[in-house]
This record gives C-alpha cells, structure tokens and sequence, in this order.
C-alpha cells in the first residue's frame, strides 16, 4: 500500500511537470536523504525506574525523496516525500509498554510545489502555515532539547501516592504548535526584507485554516534574531468546539554565541484556555552547543492545573552530518487535592544524517 502510494504521488508530480521534462535535455534529479536518530533514555517517575532504547522524537528517524526542476525562466516545480520510520518513540514508551508496536511508515511529507517570484504554492500533506511557529530555536540544541518539551518521556504519568494518576508529561505541558501537517493547499510569500507570510486550508476531520508571519536575519553587530507568529483554527466536529491556537516564538544567537529563546501558546479547550510558555538561554562555541529551560504549562489537562519542567541540554557536532546530544530534565505537576511526584528523564544519543 505504501510503495503504491509513493508511485503515485511521483506519477503525479512528474505528470504535472511533463511539458518542463520535455523542454530539457534530461529529466529532473530525483535526491534521497535522510537520517537515523537514536538515544538510550532513563526515566524515574518516584516509584519505577528503568532505561529504554528509543527513537528521538525531537527529529525521528525519517527518509525522503525530493525533487525539482524549471518550468521555465524563474519558475520551477517539483516534490517531496519524506516518511518517519521509529522504533519505540521516546514520546510513547512508558514502564507499562517498554517497547512500542512494530515501526510502521507514516506520513509526513507528501507534495508537489511550485514556486517563483511570486512566492510558492504547495499541495498534498505537509506542514500548515503555522507549524513550527512556536518553535524558533537559534540554540543549537534543539535536535534534543527545545519548546517541545514532552518530545522525551511524554507519555509517563505522574503518581500520586504510588498510583498513576491519568496525567501524562505531553497532557499537561504540550507546546500546543498549532495544526502540524496534513492535507492542505499552502501558500508562502516571498521573502521581503527576512519577513515571509503563509496562509493554508486544508482537511483533518474538519476544515483547518492557519496563517502566520516569520522572520530570519541579521541585527548588525548584534547578531541574528528569528521569530515567528502564527494562528489555526480547526472548525468543530459535532458535538464539540472550535480548536482555535495563537502564538508565536522568538530567538536572538549574538555573535559571542549566547543565545535567548521564548515562546507562547494560548489554545481554547472545553470550557478553559490552556497556555504554555517557554524560556530558554544557550551558549554555542565551534562544535559546542549547551542550553538550559524553563517550561510551564496551564490547565491543559484540567482547569488549575500547573506543570513545569526544567532542563539542561548538549550537543557536540563533529562533522556537519553528526551529532551527539545529553538531556537532562525535570518534570512537576500541581493539581488540587494531589501530591503528585515529579519525573526526571535523562537521555544521551546521536543523530547521524546521509
């Protein structure tokens, strides 16, 4: 099923194409890249504790194909597949489920684009405009430790006197990045002056609708500041409410290497608004890069709820396709009429890209 629908998405792309194909000498160059990205994780939620062999879900093990080629003077079109390949996620694994289900191919990327001076245009599964909004990160660290804080250990629930109490990591401090990928038709700007805006529509169980306005560049002697703000609103499914996300995020990298990151999130659930900010400084010097952060997440799960997380992370980049990376965090969570114990995760791995 899977190699079917590879076949026909490149049918597809390749036949949109097929007059710029004809025009050239050759054919488009199809390029495969990817990478595997594994960490040994220990958790310890006050009651158990153990070390699990996972996928980092911060950037999974993943492989694609891409492609492009000009339709004519200042105006090209082509491809992206790309599909995530894990092996226990470390988002997933919990004492009770050590190993997860056999690793299946999901989707991630699945479209045809075309693009020139008046921007790009984009159709099929991938990212809404505002994905990846509240997730600007100049740090250097982020392939482990960055706004997505329930990336490592996310499913673990907290106890309260021994017993699980139903609240998980990912339920009580998710970032909240807006709609993700899916179905959509996307439009990008082009770039004016490091600003760029997007609009999407598209389809999960409803209509979904995102926009966002980003910027990357130079502040002179002060160094590169990006940031980004983004909106989705997902329409309701019968019998439930609109998922409507605001939020943004922003990092400055000086040229001496110090680093500063913040993020925000504000989503309307059921009867309650659930918030998310995130605080984080770096350091990076050559092959070196180390961050701390601060993350705190409210009534997500259940109205007063307030869970923090702190952690430090590092990464060390031998060569451009590798990298090894540590984490160390700290989870809480406060809920009236509990005492629920914090969970600390650790984890060292690499990620190594072809």
């Amino acid at each position: 099923m899977q190699t079917k629908l590879l076949a026909a998405v490149v049918a597809l792309a390749l036949g949109g194409m097929a007059g710029a194909a004809q025009a050239q000498a050759q054919g488009i160059e199809v390029k495969l890249s990817g990478q595997v990205n594994r960490a040994l994780m220990y958790a310890d939620d006050g009651a158990e504790k153990d070390w699990f062999n996972v996928d980092n879900d911060n950037s999974s093990t993943r492989f694609r194909f891409s492609a492009e080629g000009p339709v004519s003077p200042g105006l090209k079109a082509g491809l992206l597949f790309e599909t995530e390949y894990q092996s226990n996620p470390s988002n997933l694994v919990t004492f009770a489920a050590r190993q997860t289900a056999s690793p299946t191919l999901d989707e991630r990327y699945m479209e045809i684009f075309l693009s020139g001076g008046f921007g790009a245009v984009r159709l099929g599964q991938g990212d809404g405009a505002a994905n990846g909004a509240s997730e600007v990160d100049l740090s250097g660290t982020s392939v482990v430790h960055y706004a997505d804080t329930a990336a490592f250990g996310g499913a673990f629930q907290y106890r309260d006197a021994g017993a699980l109490s139903g609240a998980s990591i990912s339920g009580t401090i998710a970032n909240q990045d807006f709609e993700s990928r899916y179905d959509r038709l996307l439009y990008q700007t082009p770039n004016f002056n490091g600003f760029m805006g997007e609009a999407s529509w598209g389809n999960k169980a409803t209509d979904v609708t995102e926009l966002a306005l980003r910027y990357s560049g130079k502040i002179g002697g002060f160094g590169t500041l990006a940031g980004a703000l983004g909106w989705s609103n997902e329409d309701a499914a019968p019998g439930g409410i609109e998922d409507e996300t605001v939020g943004g995020s922003v990092s400055w990298l000086h040229p001496s290497g110090i680093n500063l990151t913040y993020a925000h999130t504000s989503r309307d659930l059921d009867g309650r608004t659930g918030k998310f900010d995130y605080f984080k400084a770096g350091y990076k010097v050559g092959k070196h890069a180390v961050s701390v952060d601060y993350a705190m997440g409210q009534d997500q799960a259940a109205s007063g709820d307030e869970a923090t997380m702190y952690g430090v992370g590092y990464v060390f980049t031998p060569v451009a396709w590798a990298e090894l990376f540590a984490l160390y965090k700290i989870h809480g969570m406060d809920r009236t009429g509990t005492d629920l114990d914090d969970i600390s995760v650790f984890a060292v791995g690499t990620r190594v890209k072809f």
